[in-house]
């Protein structure tokens, strides 16, 4: 008989399902209220016949296996392997991956890292830095062992050293795993040094990553904040929703998770009372990610930082989420601030803010009026610019009338304006051949003339390995990078490190795809100073521009109030901006 029959046969689905639903005999059925949606009237069966569910009032329905899957947001084999458990059956011929045994080797490593690290924190003296910075932080020892928290030494291969020497394995099986880095005189170093650890686990509750948080009075110069684990056979960054494991009843119970961008705004949400939150690992959600997200609950509720890089993530995050049906709404607050700090703070606030989320649709609005205001015609544009995509992508006619009036009603303007100016980007779309509304929020924002000049420098300045830093630096003087690519251009002119590779690698993953764009561009001969000097003066003279058609507006703004003070502010800033152009005779 198939093993997956087998087990099937013995595990009776009333059974399992009666330990998360509260099932009512009706005859044929046993009938209860629906885990997967909110109601009140019960429309969940389970067929002991059949060994089916079925909901009527969702749709969803399925077999023993598949129900687990839905309940407690499994994979297929692990789900499979759970109830094998129970049923009293050993998986003989269950063949999955060919490189199993790497994988259980794999898995086996990073228990004993997680331990080790989990040691050092909570037992060792070594860990007492470590320990003080989490309390510091608000975080005690509960806390500590309800997410397996861990400290890594500062020395150069305290990991590598227990595992090798205490634990029996070998040196090319640790950097595999990505717990340690081969030396160039030979030997291993471990990854992660100095730093608070945070495992990653996957859906079964196994380590198969770690984030490293570093230290404040640990810290080396120029060191990134948090170094995360490479992809390896066991950890893919995109399927990674760290707290998962922590949050998974939560979330089902309440019928939505709350989203933030890392381990520590997880964490301090968590603290606060908002146990239903999880962390994505990387810029935004993934299918991957919003897939195991459906299989617990309908609402996704999305609390990034409100920094560009949190907009750009929820931008992209929102796409996602609502082309797999799934409600979205986003937490709004205004004063910068992460969730982290927020939580930590004020845990009262944090959770009435989580309690009452707006929809997609007035967070784009409430954004884009507090970043540009309405004091000039080119701020009412630029709001529209930022707002109408995400309104035309609205498919309810109905929907989309009531937000083109609220629109309207703050622009001071006909709710036909607004149709007018959708229907542009909607044509506009289809003839770029763009059909999801973020791409052309990307485009018509991001892809300015800016960007590409500074794309272009950077893939010159990589080529050129560190060369022409000083002559860069000394152009860009006093001049405003904004942008992924700028944070990345004015971190490498920077930067000590002359190895192109070594700079990316410490990178954090918002600059890291822009740096690796850069350093893949084809390669050309001949580049040198020449190309350096053109390219970075026609990037200064495009930022002066752009910054100096912004003051002349606000200047207009500041002449009509008689603010002097603002005026010669102003004025000072635009008399510098003439003298770095005529400068630029490099």
């Amino acid at each position: 008989m198939d093993q997956v029959e087998e087990i099937k046969r013995k595990v009776n689905i009333v059974s399992v399902v009666g330990e998360y639903v509260t099932l009512k005999n009706t005859g044929r059925n046993h009938k209860g209220l629906c885990p997967f949606h909110g109601e009140k009237t019960p429309s969940f069966m389970v067929n002991e016949e059949l060994q089916i569910y079925k909901c009527f009032g969702c749709g969803k329905g399925g077999d023993v296996i598949k129900f687990l899957m839905e309940i407690e947001g499994l994979e297929f084999v692990e789900a499979l392997e759970k109830l094998a458990k129970r049923a009293g059956v050993e998986l003989k011929k269950l063949r999955v991956d060919s490189r199993g045994g790497e994988k259980r080797r794999m898995l086996e490593i990073h228990s004993l890292a997680s331990e080790y690290y989990h040691y050092l924190l909570t037992e060792h003296k070594v860990g007492e830095v470590a320990r003080k910075y989490l309390l510091d932080r608000g975080l005690n020892e509960k806390i500590w062992k309800t997410f397996k928290l861990g400290f890594s030494l500062s020395t150069w291969d305290g990991l590598s050293k227990f595992l090798i020497l205490k634990k029996g394995f070998k040196e090319g099986e640790l950097v595999s795993a990505g717990l340690s880095i081969k030396g160039n005189r030979g030997g291993v170093y471990d990854r992660f040094r100095g730093r608070v650890m945070f495992p990653l686990l996957d859906s079964g509750g196994k380590v198969v990553g770690f984030s490293g948080r570093v230290i404040p009075e640990l810290a080396r110069k120029d060191e990134p904040k948090y170094i995360n684990s490479p992809e390896t056979l066991i950890y893919h960054k995109s399927q990674m929703l760290f707290g998962l494991s922590q949050a998974r009843q939560a979330i089902r119970e309440k019928g939505r998770v709350v989203v933030v961008e890392g381990e520590l705004d997880m964490i301090s949400s968590y603290v606060s009372g908002v146990t239903e939150t999880v962390a994505i690992k990387g810029s935004a959600l993934t299918e991957e990610m919003v897939e195991r997200l459906a299989r617990l609950c309908n609402l996704v509720i999305l609390a990034l930082d409100a920094d560009e890089a949190g907009e750009e993530a929820l931008r992209r995050s929102v796409e996602t989420l609502e082309k797999r049906g799934l409600e979205v709404k986003v937490v709004y607050w205004s004063d910068g601030k992460d969730p982290d700090e927020l939580a930590r703070k004020n845990p009262s606030s944090w959770r009435k803010l989580v309690d009452k989320p707006v929809s997609v649709y007035e967070w784009i609005m409430k954004k884009a009026f507090d970043k540009w205001g309405m004091e000039t015609p080119e701020d009412i544009k630029r709001v529209v610019k930022m707002t109408v995509p995400y309104l035309s992508k609205i498919e309810n006619r109905v929907v989309a009338e009531v937000w083109v009036k609220r629109l309207a009603k703050k622009l001071d303007v006909s709710k036909e304006r607004v149709w007018e100016e959708m229907e542009k980007v909607g044509m506009d779309s289809r003839l770029r051949g763009n059909d999801g509304i973020l791409n052309q929020v990307q485009n018509d924002e991001k892809i300015s003339r800016g960007d590409k000049l500074t794309e272009r420098l950077l893939t010159v300045l990589f080529q050129l390995e560190g060369g022409e830093k000083s002559l860069v630096k000394k152009i860009l003087s006093g001049v405003s990078l904004d942008g992924a690519g700028g944070k990345l251009l004015v971190k490498w002119i920077e930067s000590v490190d002359g190895k192109v590779a070594s700079f990316i690698k410490k990178l954090p993953d918002e600059l890291k795809s822009v740096a690796e764009k850069c350093f893949i561009n084809e390669k050309e001969d001949s580049l040198g100073e020449k190309e350096v000097v053109r390219l970075t003066m026609d990037l200064v003279r495009d930022r002066l521009h752009i910054e100096r058609v912004d003051l002349i507006s606000k200047l207009e703004v500041v002449e009509e109030l008689d603010d002097e003070e603002k005026i010669e502010e102003i004025s000072k800033r635009l008399v510098w901006l003439d003298k770095k152009e005529r400068g630029l005779n490099y």
